[in-house]
């Protein structure tokens, strides 16, 4: 709470807490002022640790009171040392103090952000990356010449100014190369696929391992979590979506190599060939959401959403306008449809913070915060209702031209993102969700729990069709592979993209079994249901260039029509009267 005090048994007042910081898994971290013995204040940073046995205590002061004789003595600049001290509970001042004693680590106040934090408001683009990159590795280096681990870098412990300069903390798990291990640590995403061993020694290769995740961080600060087990291969399918070039994604990767000999080591010439390429790196347009909605009379329009904001193109955007107003900025996902009786255009949009927004006619407006991932669609009678999750909860909104946007949470299954959502029969859904790393489907009001769907792990994207055969489910790994599912039975799935990674998915059910196209470095593929002799599906590639978003949908004349971004431009087939696919003209000034 905010005005106790704390501090060592023969002074417990001499520090105040001023504001709550975070919650590690072993200590909360405040903000708090120490006056000294001549009156003046110095602003702190102080981690109380939670352990309140006292045997636990001491051993834990032990290890900091080592840290810190060793970090000073190390003298590595901009490596942030912490004192430590042993002290009664945070209590009012004037009272005494009550409980048992608890370890106290004591850092100066920085004033900046964690990494993670300023990659998501930094507005320097490559060049400022490539500065904040450079001094991380300068601290590492320096620690690594002197044989040195940190063995913890995550983006938390990595503090960024408003200048770009860069601050290592938490010196906890600081190790010298040539002592065993008494404790192995374990920060999800920022681990190297080899483990540590208590009693065996630390390596470098876990510091670069996690230096290589900061780079990722840096460069896509709106991704979930990296897989370990598949780091490379993740970052490298992430990177190639999000715009950047081969030579640039693979130097990003090679810190991430499964082999830790394989890592650069030291880190100079890495970041120095890295700040080369984020230099010259000239930003696309990247589109992170892409809809595409034949009208009435067949013709595409394509949603777009990306850094600058929404935008509509093709044929089927002749006479049609965006919402007005003060509307969302960076986009993350989008999903969008025709409603009412005179096919209102209505764009949901999940912002890069985390908003959702609903744009009609009437301009945009949040609907709510901290939503993540959305799927949606318009319902026979015009209505459009779009799922989110907040807070480990579903969320369902529902919005038709005349009537006011209402929102409910739905109890009965826990969801971390939405991936996906098909409305089975008018009223009826069925959902595709994630939920600590397992894939989730479930109908909302039915009687019956959620149903798992292959595999636990994590998840890059998911789509859902009906088919004559009942509704199916794909599934995107981090790795580009791709598994359809039968929903209702049992197993892994098949895996349909021929060994050939894919970076996104669409999927819609038509004419005997589900339609999946996938975009990927290859290209765009679509996966056609078997016909006519062949029992085997049938695939169509309407190009080779690399891929790397893809939407499809279905006419009221139920001819298909397929949206890719390719090489960064906006492409579009579309199926003729005889069911022949054409390439779509896009009008110039889209």
């Amino acid at each position: 709470m905010p005005g106790l005090r704390f501090g060592p048994e023969f002074d417990p007042e001499q520090y105040e807490l001023l504001e709550f910081h975070h919650r590690g898994g072993e200590a909360e971290v405040w903000r708090a002022v120490r006056t000294g013995h001549n009156g003046r204040k110095e602003l702190v940073a102080a981690k109380i640790m939670l352990e309140r046995d006292p045997s636990e205590v001491r051993r834990w002061l032990g290890r900091w009171d080592d840290v810190s004789h060793n970090a000073h003595r190390l003298g590595v600049t901009d490596l942030v040392v912490p004192s430590f001290l042993l002290g009664p509970s945070p209590h009012r001042p004037g009272t005494v103090p009550s409980g048992g004693l608890l370890g106290y680590q004591i850092s100066p106040w920085v004033e900046g952000v964690p990494l993670h934090t300023w990659a998501r408001t930094q507005r320097g683009g490559p060049p400022a990356v490539a500065e904040v990159l450079t001094r991380l590795c300068r601290i590492v280096d320096e620690l690594h010449r002197k044989r040195w681990v940190h063995r913890d870098i995550s983006p938390a412990n990595v503090l960024v100014d408003g200048q770009g300069q860069v601050k290592l903390i938490d010196l906890t798990f600081l190790a010298p190369l040539d002592h065993t291990l008494t404790v192995a640590v374990f920060t999800p995403g920022h681990v190297p696929p080899e483990a540590e061993q208590v009693g065996g020694f630390p390596t470098t290769a876990k510091d670069l391992f996690a230096v290589g995740t900061l780079a990722r961080t840096l460069l896509l600060p709106d991704h979930g979590r990296l897989d370990h087990r598949l780091a490379a291969e993740q970052a490298r399918a992430e990177l190639l979506a999000a715009g950047y070039g081969e030579e640039l994604t693979r130097w990003a990767c090679e810190p991430l190599a499964r082999d830790p000999d394989r890592r650069p080591a030291p880190l100079g010439p890495w970041v120095g060939r890295g700040r080369e390429l984020l230099r010259a790196h000239r930003p696309v347009a990247r589109t992170a959401g892409l809809t595409v909605l034949p009208d009435r009379a067949g013709r595409p329009l394509l949603v777009t959403g990306g850094a600058d904001g929404t935008a509509l193109a093709g044929p089927g955007g002749t006479g049609r306008r965006l919402p007005t107003g003060q509307g969302p900025g960076a986009v993350r996902e989008l999903t969008a449809g025709w409603a009412g009786r005179q096919d209102e255009l209505v764009v949901c949009v999940e912002d890069r913070g985390g908003s959702l927004w609903v744009g009609t006619a009437g301009g945009w407006w949040e609907a709510a915060r901290g939503v993540s991932g959305l799927a949606g669609a318009v319902s026979p009678a015009g209505e459009m209702t779009v799922w989110t999750a907040a807070g480990g909860a579903l969320r369902s909104y529902r919005w038709a031209p005349g009537l006011t946007l209402t929102g409910q949470e739905l109890p009965g299954c826990p969801a971390d993102r939405v991936l996906a959502a098909v409305e089975e029969r008018p009223g009826s859904w069925l959902l595709l969700v994630e939920h600590r790393e397992r894939v989730l489907s479930w109908r909302p009001g039915a009687t019956e729990p959620p149903l798992p769907l292959g595999p636990a792990g994590p998840l890059r994207a998911g789509a859902l069709a009906r088919t004559s055969a009942g509704p199916q489910a794909a599934t995107l790994r981090p790795d580009g592979s791709v598994q359809l599912h039968t929903l209702g039975t049992a197993g892994p799935g098949t895996e349909i993209g021929d060994g050939e990674p894919s970076l996104d998915i669409a999927m819609v059910g038509h004419r005997g079994g589900p339609t999946v196209a996938l975009a990927g470095a290859g290209g765009v593929r679509l996966r056609l249901p078997a016909g006519g002799a062949s029992r085997r599906p049938r695939w169509w590639r309407p190009t080779l260039r690399p891929a790397t978003r893809v939407a499809l949908a279905m006419g009221d004349d139920w001819r298909l029509c397929l949206a890719a971004v390719v090489e960064g431009e906006l492409q579009v087939w579309q199926e003729d009267a005889a069911y022949r696919w054409q390439a779509v003209e896009l009008p110039e000034e889209a």
